[in-house]
């Protein structure tokens, strides 16, 4: 009996570093699918009306960060067919462009929601050990939204100058977010989910 206890407990700890590490692996490609997300997300590289970094890849991106967490929250589990509404409907705009007030201002309002949320997850995932990069996500997130809502609200107006102030705002904003993002430590993430 003695000898089985002997084996036994190296196995386990064999068994607990590879689940750490598989979790370590998840976390760090969840990272990596939000910073492509959000390239493709809040950048536009057009040539002539081709969007070459389009929306909807973004909205995917943001669903592949969400699916490979070891763990998903009850709010990412709510995203996940919202983040797949989005990205049919920008795939849809991005194939064939059409205008419908309607329909942008419901899909502006999903997309505010979901990049919210998506946000304050993971926010929330490092508030423990990474309390200053929580607090800056969660500055930038809100700029993110009021910078969303007056890009959609001004642009029928085409005021030359407060669309480049909202344009290089946006691009500052993404910058900071992608900043913050990359000195992400999923080993601290790791912790804070295990536990």
């Amino acid at each position: 009996m003695r000898y089985k206890a002997k084996i036994c407990e190296p196995e386990a700890g064999n068994l607990w570093r590879s689940g750490w590490k598989r979790g370590i692996d998840m976390e760090r490609a969840s990272l990596k699918y939000l910073k492509w997300g959000m390239v493709f997300a809040f950048l536009n590289i057009h040539i002539g009306t081709l969007n070459l970094l389009p929306d909807f890849a973004g909205m995917l991106l943001f669903y592949a960060s969400i699916r490979s967490h070891a763990r998903q929250t009850q709010p990412e589990q709510r995203l996940r067919p919202l983040l797949l509404v989005l990205a049919a409907d920008y795939f849809l705009h991005w194939i064939w462009p059409f205008e419908n007030g309607l329909e942008g201002l419901l899909m502006l309002v999903i997309s505010i929601y979901t990049i919210y949320v998506l946000l304050g997850e993971v926010a929330g995932r490092i508030k423990e050990h990474q309390p200053d990069s929580a607090k800056r996500i969660c500055f930038l997130r809100g700029w993110a939204i009021l910078l969303q809502m007056a890009a959609f609200f001004l642009s029928p107006y085409e005021y030359g100058t407060v669309d480049g102030v909202i344009g290089t705002a946006m691009v500052m904003m993404w910058i900071g977010l992608m900043v913050v993002i990359s000195g992400i430590s999923p080993e601290d993430i790791m912790e804070t989910n295990l536990w």
